[in-house]
């Protein structure tokens, strides 16, 4: 039986979609015949109901699961929050010397420096190492204005580098983030397209009208939500903006944001200063909770800020198409998304930093009925023929026999 272990910050219970997909990912190989070990972080955010204590070893549903403690520094910091990255890196090697000798690793990318770890160990067991890159760092802190310093965006680009050349192979969940790693050094041989997937049994088309607005008070309410990570990247103040424009126009409007992040105080606060009424904050839900939020919804949204300029695409934009919601995207013209949701046809997409064209394209599916269940039902569609969880699954197995 070949072993493989997972290195990911997030894991279950964690409610992000890095933990929903390496956890996939896990027992789909699990179930596929491999030995499967995951290290990863004791959880301190991103979950629906903390337990408190983490057990720091546990078999779950065949995962021998590793927790290693997190150091709690604020999130708000970049400098401290790159340091938090290299100690990781560091933890993670530690943990890694002690662990019998595995076939494969397998590393979710960021943070940069645990993707050196991963090689590194995969090179002295005689392994291969697969680096499943998300967000591309440095570009994503360089755009955010989170990483200035010269000598220290000459670090980060020295390791990305370092990474791309070393990995055996590299996944990444769209065409656009293929072509800006190949750029930058990675062999094309090497590099792999492996769409972020989504359980298509569990995220479904399911009743408007459930159990989530009986719940909260929204039986007639026209739902647009925003759910997940409230963070530097995601562009939220502009979904406020545009709430103050829509509780004018639209009967019965409500907005629902559920998540948290460091920018969730001064959204709040913004919230009181525009003097937003029909706007809730809800803290992360669990995940049946989360798809009947979903379902709930007229309309879902996905942003961005509009200084990122990678092709990143939004892992929650998969649970939406595959709950047959319409979407409006609020994303940079580089993000992948934006051709996802144009080819598809699940939705529409404004230009991220716009608010007045994020209303008016709320504005428009709201008028509009017919449109809003036919963009549903394309994206059901997309998501069944790009982004099945067991198609995806494969095609990790297939590079994990390669050698």
């Amino acid at each position: 039986m070949r072993r493989v272990v997972l290195f990911t910050v997030s894991y279950y219970p964690m409610l992000n979609s890095a933990a929903r997909i390496f956890s996939d990912l896990a027992e789909g190989l699990q179930k596929r015949g491999f030995y499967v070990t995951v290290v990863t972080t004791v959880p301190q955010r991103y979950v629906a109901e903390s337990k408190g204590n983490y057990p720091k070893e546990e078999e779950l549903n065949g995962v021998k699961i590793y927790r290693l403690p997190a150091i709690p520094l604020p999130k708000h910091v970049p400098l401290l929050r790159g340091f938090e990255h290299f100690f990781i890196a560091f933890q993670y090697w530690l943990r890694g010397r002690n662990l019998p000798k595995h076939d494969a690793v397998i590393v979710y990318s960021p943070p940069l420096p645990l993707a050196i770890t991963g090689i590194k160990l995969a090179k002295s067991w005689h392994g291969i190492s697969i680096i499943n890159v998300q967000d591309l760092y440095p570009q994503t802190a360089i755009d955010l204005g989170l990483l200035k310093n010269r000598t220290l965006i000459a670090l980060a680009r020295w390791m990305e580098k370092w990474v791309y050349q070393h990995a055996d192979f590299i996944t990444v969940h769209s065409e656009g983030n293929w072509k800006y790693v190949v750029e930058r050094g990675a062999s094309k041989k090497k590099v792999n397209v492996v769409f972020n997937w989504i359980d298509l049994e569990k995220y479904k088309p399911g009743p408007l009208y459930n159990s989530f607005r009986r719940a909260y008070g929204l039986e007639d309410a026209f739902i647009v939500s925003y759910a997940g990570v409230m963070g530097f990247a995601q562009g939220v103040v502009d979904i406020l903006r545009a709430a103050a424009l829509l509780e004018k126009e639209i009967e019965n409007f409500a907005l629902v944001l559920v998540g948290s992040g460091v920018e969730l105080s001064k959204l709040e606060k913004l919230s009181q200063e525009l003097g937003l009424r029909y706007v809730r904050f809800l803290p992360h839900l669990p995940e049946e909770e989360y798809i009947e939020l979903l379902q709930a919804s007229d309309v879902c949204l996905v942003t961005l800020s509009r200084n990122l300029r990678t092709p990143v695409v939004p892992g929650k934009l998969q649970c939406i198409m595959a709950v047959g919601r319409p979407v409006v995207c609020s994303i940079p013209q580089t993000s992948d998304a934006k051709r996802i949701v144009e080819k598809s046809r699940a939705g529409i997409w404004v230009d991220a930093g716009d608010y007045n064209a994020l209303a008016e394209a709320i504005l428009k599916l709201y008028s509009n009925a017919d449109l809003r269940e036919e963009m549903g039902r394309q994206g059901r569609l997309y998501a069944e023929a790009h982004f099945d969880k067991e198609q995806c699954i494969d095609q990790y197995v297939q590079l994990l026999e390669v050698k």
